[in-house]
């Protein structure tokens, strides 16, 4: 877990637990060493892994890193008995961000051993439904995130449909600009091109032109060119414009971008 940078949204399977423990310690070793703030969040029973994550960050300041299990940190019903759900967590996280930035970090890397959404209560459709937010809060801010699924508690249908929701370390996306502004960078092929449809998904309500920069976008196979030659066509009213390499914009004009009203194509170094 060597290669991630802030906005990657990861997603990483392990079969045994010191494959587990691997997996953290090599990004919280990462997040630690870059001056990040680094928060994990841990099942109930990790006692051992939470401390072999603290032993691997000696150097840490005070208050840099955090490992936190479900229940004893964080998660768990509330006062009244209601259960822990997305918003809880997805609020939670939202505030360990602002606290992170209020504190001096200049981003927040969030690792997850997922075994607590079970714990939770969450569901298939809760774990969908979390990952997709993720996308949002990594692509919005200055942060990194890493989810760690059990293969041994997760089955593998489920693993898929929340794999191809992590578009890292292929591809990667930014938020930001005037109006709805998506950075899309690096390769968009079939091991990520599940997630295109959360990531289109952040400027899809949006009133106003739509900028789809894909100036950085190395590659692009037909299924995700076709994805977002559907995302211009859902907006009829509201142009999507894309900037693109020649050989990016090739392959949209060979799935029917050229039949879309909506959907604008320029090149690469044009302006809007």
């Amino acid at each position: 877990m060597d290669s991630w940078r802030i906005g990657d949204h990861l997603s990483a399977t392990y079969a045994a637990d010191d494959d587990c423990r691997d997996l953290m310690v090599g990004f919280v070793r990462r997040g630690v060493a870059a001056g990040h703030r680094v928060v994990v969040l841990l099942d109930t029973y990790s006692f051992e892994l939470a401390r072999a994550l603290t032993a691997a960050v000696p150097d840490a300041a005070i208050g840099q890193f955090t490992a936190l299990r479900f229940g004893a940190g964080f998660g768990g019903p509330g006062a009244d008995g209601t259960p822990f759900g997305v918003a809880d967590l997805v609020a939670g996280l939202t505030a360990l961000y602002e606290q992170a930035l209020a504190a001096g970090y200049d981003a927040l890397c969030v690792a997850g051993e997922m075994v607590w959404a079970q714990r939770a209560g969450f569901t298939a459709a809760d774990l969908l439904a979390y990952e997709a937010q993720v996308n949002r809060s990594v692509g919005v801010g200055r942060a990194a995130a890493l989810c760690a699924y059990d293969r041994r508690r997760f089955g593998a249908d489920l693993l898929t449909r929340i794999g191809v929701l992590h578009p890292g370390p292929l591809l990667r996306f930014t938020l930001g600009g005037w109006g709805a502004h998506l950075r899309l960078s690096g390769e968009l092929d079939a091991s990520n091109a599940g997630a295109l449809p959360a990531i289109l998904s952040l400027v899809a309500g949006a009133d106003s032109v739509v900028l789809l920069d894909a100036s950085d976008l190395a590659f692009v196979d037909a299924a995700g060119a076709a994805t977002i030659v559907r995302f211009a066509a859902s907006r009829p009213a509201r142009p999507t414009v894309v900037r693109c390499a020649g050989s990016v914009r090739q392959v949209l004009r060979l799935v029917g971008a050229d039949s879309v009203p909506s959907l604008v194509l320029r090149d690469q170094n044009s302006g809007v």
